[in-house]
């Protein structure tokens, strides 16, 4: 699914309306499918629910929705969170609402709308949406306050309200969501580290965009879905799968090494070749037995710059490397680690100590001649890039793809949602 911004998203609704889409027609949809969506996770059959609408589109929204649910046997109440609302369709939608709809202004009666919010069974939030371009002011503040005291199931309705959508930046207060339902395509919040825990559960809902006019947009990343792991011939032996070679762990730090062999074997490899330090064999023996290991001399546990020929041997009967579990920090592994930059004809990953030991003198990357993965996480992707974590974390997209296309690699900035960015820029 990709991922898109703010403009973007508009961009779509602009060209859905010249296809013959009125704006109205999708404000309806909306509304229509965050509505389906809370059915279909919660009963609301004579359940109170609270729908809080600002007075954009995105409370336009929220009417569609309330409506929707009355509809279907809840009982609705509306709070107006800034009083009537001011944009064409978010009138016409309020004007539908019929007056079997409660509708309280929570300017007017803060109270009465405080005590709704804090008794209702499912609350939904449609204040702002992607349109916040300033902070809360203080009544919003204490209306998001009370929102986020409920008990109640909280819908937050394309994102929730006081995030800013292509950032993640919180102005000063936000609505705490259960569930978020956008439309179309994720938005950057969604997913930045800043906002995603505000956002509970997202899901992206269609609202009549056709399907060609998404593809052509541009965007800013892509989800990708779990690879389908290709089923095997017959005869095929382990000789049919590669051989991996992993240069990694160190005396004291032999759980990366272990755990990265596992996974290698689990995925499906043919052979893998481990090489060790003589103070982890006995570990290694005993939890990865299905390895070749390969002892080499050790300097104060850790791997010995005089053994980089052996390495090079065995690097050229292989088919992928992996470099920099546990290694730890020495002279002798940063010199290892670039003689092998340099030697490597076949996939190389360069993890955790690796990328440590290279990041003074990341250029040497540039050297390789076959595919190079990084895959660091936040702190050492500061030592990378020279940024500080917080500008990193607020620009994740950007940054990955940034270093990714200026070195020519394949960069795993891993968190809770990883950006994997290509030597291309994608």
């Amino acid at each position: 699914m990709k991922v898109i911004d703010r403009q973007t998203m508009k961009m779509a609704e602009e060209m859905a309306f010249k296809s013959g889409i009125s704006y109205l027609r999708l404000m309806e949809n909306a509304g229509t499918a965050t509505a389906r969506f809370i059915r279909e996770t919660l009963p609301v059959n004579e359940r109170q629910v609270v729908v809080v609408c600002g007075q954009g589109n995105n409370g336009g929204d929220g009417f569609v929705a309330a409506r929707k649910l009355y509809e279907n046997s809840a009982k609705v109440s509306v709070i107006l969170a800034g009083g009537i609302p001011y944009t064409k369709d978010a009138k016409a939608m309020f004007e539908r609402l019929g007056d079997e709809i409660t509708v309280i202004d929570y300017l007017d009666f803060e109270d009465t709308c405080n005590r709704l919010i804090l008794n209702c069974d499912i609350l939904v939030d449609a204040v702002f949406g992607t349109g916040l371009n300033r902070a809360p002011d203080n009544i919003t503040r204490r209306l998001f306050e009370t929102m986020n005291e409920s008990s109640a199931t909280t819908f937050s309705i394309d994102i929730p309200s006081g995030i800013a959508c292509d950032t993640g930046e919180i102005k000063t207060a936000c609505v705490k969501a259960d569930y978020t339902v956008t439309f179309e395509a994720l938005k950057p919040c969604h997913l930045l580290p800043s906002s995603n825990e505000f956002c509970g559960k997202t899901v992206a809902v269609k609202i009549g965009i056709s399907e060609r006019i998404m593809e052509d947009l541009p965007f800013i990343a892509k989800t990708i879905s779990t690879p389908a792991l290709k089923p095997r011939r017959k005869n095929d032996h382990k000789g049919s799968f590669g051989t991996g070679l992993s240069v990694c762990g160190s005396y004291g730090m032999p759980g990366a090494a272990v755990i990265a062999a596992k996974a290698a074997l689990r995925s499906g490899i043919g052979l893998l070749k481990m090489v060790c330090v003589k103070e982890n064999y006995q570990i290694f023996a005993t939890n990865v037995p299905e390895a070749v290991l390969l002892t080499l001399k050790g300097n104060d546990g850790k791997f010995a710059l005089g053994e980089i020929n052996l390495l090079k041997e065995h690097l050229e009967k292989s088919t992928a490397l992996l470099i920099g579990c546990g290694i730890g920090l020495s002279h002798d592994n940063r010199e290892i680690i670039k003689e092998l930059i340099s030697a490597t004809s076949v996939p190389m990953i360069i993890d955790a100590d690796g990328i440590n030991c290279i990041a003074p003198c990341i250029d040497i990357i540039k050297q390789a001649k076959a595919p190079i993965v990084l895959t660091p996480h936040i702190k050492e992707m500061s030592r990378l890039c020279g940024k500080n974590t917080e500008e990193i974390e607020s620009s994740r997209f950007e940054t990955a793809r940034e270093f990714a296309s200026r070195y020519q690699v394949y960069l795993v900035l891993k968190g809770a949602n990883t950006v994997i960015a290509t030597p291309w820029g994608e």
